[in-house]
């Protein structure tokens, strides 16, 4: 196949840059060499995700973001709640897939040639006369397992899938009075007057007896239940704890120092001044004509007199940020502006003028003013990051090395932790009240925040014989095995055990219910043109709310002003606030959005066409899970886990 790839340049190989094409839309059924022993977690018509997909797919995840942001901690991403949203994409990728082969929808050649084409990873890989490099290619494809063929097809898929979303973005439509009417009511300014009964005022004149509480209780007993819970031993052995360990010759991290010098300086820095002339992506017109030749005209003027960048960037220069430092944006490093202008600047020399570079903010003209090598960092100053990360390197090798005799251990003398601990000088731990859902103690989120080792715990042979769980990798390097040492089945609980919290939630059920009566008729009175106070509650000052900008009133009392009819005023409306109270609003007055300039107003029509199509794509995905009957086996993990009654 290369060979025909190197004769007509088009080279049809699916690779790494795509990768990302096909994780968003490609479905999880590609990557079909998953342990299919692995528990389901997805199930919809026609496919499953595994919980060995769902593992891969979030360390890929982590891998691609560690990546491109060395310095972050991944314990950050290996949590419940971004574990979930990793399950939550996969499903959505599936989804997609089905629809494609429902629909049997495919990608013509010229498609798959063309991104192919473009590709940068490809690019990366060819020589100074646009040769692809076929033989590296092909090892580091083999190296990934897969063969050209095999890339290709999964590109051709990829894209294939692909249109199932484009097909909803490039027909999206929005018109300019569809926009300007939502726009305009959602920016729309009220003047209201707020009377807040707060529910705890009332609290005081409740009376709840036995009785009262004996009736609450018996009608909402399903809302007293005690989960199932166990206690766990656990074993971790964790990669970060193995590296605190280690210890490093200091000798090594001056070698390593001198071998790296240069490249543990940081990247080069560039300083570059600019005009921009803005002009909306795809902009057609002789209004977009005459800011082109605008450009044009400027870009000729630079370039016969360079000196001259500054004051014609003062002068014509529609970035607010910069125009008036004539164009100069300072330093920056590869990376921090748009991709054009970015492979602009970090391919010019000293003092060098660009041709016009198109990006999304509009037409740039930019000129390179100086070139900051980083500063070779000191051996004092580079020590301790030197050393953190030799010690990581080390402490992943023996990690490697200890985790298949961990393994072992637990599973073979599967009655006890002891023998594990002892071996690898591991300290056993204790968790109380573990739920199906993760732990009752936050100390324990990061360990029992996993559905894998939730899942291990609750299974029959660890409740019934008490026997450890397997290693499980939670992530983070880290390995666990539990044994459950007390098993609590779900029950309901006595009245005894909750009398005082019954006893509370009907007090402040009651004194809600007072707040709300008391509010009603406080609202009758000042319809009829009533000022006095009920209560001891008045109306309070007039306030300007909004959807956009948040102020003193709380967000569901905005919503409300917002959303009431307002053809006469004053107009008035209520918010029962359930146990906290009642609110009292009174509209007086409308203060309409402004009307906007032509070019704010063609961006605001894009803008808002985004987000029609946008919710269209969502309202679709949402109707596919209902078509192929799309149901997640694992339970969403709380925020905040909270012990249990």
């Amino acid at each position: 196949m290369f060979e025909t790839i190197r004769q007509s340049k088009i080279v049809m190989v699916f690779l790494l840059g795509l990768l990302v094409v096909a994780f968003v839309f490609v479905g999880v059924s590609g990557y079909s060499s998953f342990n299919d022993k692995s528990p389901t977690v997805v199930e919809l018509d026609g496919a499953t995700i595994t919980q060995a997909q769902w593992d891969q797919a979030h360390e890929a995840e982590i891998q691609k973001l560690r990546e491109s942001m060395p310095q972050l901690d991944v314990k950050l991403l290996d949590t419940p709640e971004a574990r979930y949203a990793t399950l939550e994409r996969l499903l959505q990728d599936e989804l997609v897939a089905a629809a494609v082969r429902k629909q049997r929808i495919v990608a013509g050649d010229l498609a798959v040639q063309r991104a192919l084409r473009d590709d940068p990873w490809l690019n990366a890989r060819r020589d100074a006369s646009g040769n692809l490099d076929v033989k590296q290619v092909r090892e580091e494809l083999a190296i990934r397992g897969m063969s050209d063929e095999t890339y290709a097809a999964q590109l051709a898929y990829a894209l294939a899938q692909a249109q199932v979303a484009q097909g909803l973005q490039t027909t999206g439509l929005a018109t300019r009075a569809a926009a300007k009417a939502t726009l305009d009511a959602y920016f729309e300014r009220r003047q209201v007057q707020v009377a807040l009964f707060d529910a705890r005022q009332f609290t005081g004149a409740v009376t709840v007896s036995d009785a009262d509480v004996q009736t609450f209780y018996d009608d909402n007993k399903t809302n007293f239940k005690a989960p199932e819970t166990v206690d766990v031993a656990y074993l971790v052995l964790d990669q970060a704890e193995i590296a605190k360990s280690i210890e490093i010759n200091e000798a090594d991290i001056k070698a390593y120092y001198e071998q790296n010098k240069s490249r543990l300086s940081g990247p080069e820095e560039r300083r570059a001044s600019h005009i921009l002339l803005n002009l909306d992506k795809g902009a057609t017109g002789d209004a977009a004509k005459a800011i082109e030749e605008k450009a044009k005209n400027l870009l000729t003027q630079v370039k016969a007199d360079p000196a001259r960048f500054a004051q014609l960037a003062k002068e014509n220069s529609q970035d607010p940020g910069s125009a008036q430092n004539g164009g100069d944006l300072g330093f920056f490093g590869p990376g921090a502006m748009v991709q054009a202008f970015n492979d602009a600047v970090f391919g010019m020399k000293k003092g060098e003028i660009s041709d016009i570079i198109r990006t999304d903010f509009g037409l740039h003209i930019i000129q390179l003013t100086d070139v900051k090598s980083a500063a070779i960092k000191p051996y004092a100053e580079m020590r301790d990051t030197i050393l953190a990360d030799l010690r990581s390197s080390q402490a992943a090798r023996e990690f490697a090395e200890v985790a298949e005799s961990f393994s072992n251990v637990v599973y073979e003398q599967a009655d006890s932790l002891e023998p594990a601990a002892k071996r690898l000088g591991l300290t056993i731990m204790n968790a109380k009240a573990v739920t199906r859902q993760g732990p009752s103690s936050e100390a324990d989120v990061a360990i029992w925040g996993n559905p894998k080792l939730l899942e291990a715990v609750f299974a029959g042979d660890a409740i019934n014989k008490k026997l450890n769980t397997a290693a499980i990798d939670i992530g983070g390097s880290r390995l666990v095995s539990a044994r459950v040492t007390a098993h609590q089945a779900a029950r309901t609980r006595d009245l005894a055990e909750v009398k005082d919290r019954v006893k509370a939630l009907l007090t402040a059920q009651k004194a809600a219910e007072r707040a709300a009566a008391t509010g009603k008729e406080a609202l009758a009175k000042w319809r009829d043109g009533g000022t006095d106070s009920v209560a001891n509650v008045s109306l309070g000052k007039s306030v300007t709310v909004s959807r956009d900008q948040a102020g003193t009133v709380p967000p569901n009392l905005i919503a409300e002003a917002m959303r009431v009819s307002a053809k006469q005023l004053p107009a008035w409306t209520t918010v029962d606030q359930g146990l906290q109270g009642f609110a009292v609003i009174k509209i007086t007055a409308i203060e309409k959005r402004p009307e906007t300039e032509a070019s704010q107003a063609v961006r605001e029509v894009q803008q808002f066409t985004q987000a029609w199509t946008g919710a269209e794509l969502k309202a679709y995905l949402e109707s596919l899970k209902a078509r192929f009957n799309a149901k997640i086996l694992v339970p969403k993990p709380a925020t905040a886990p909270v012990a249990a009654g």
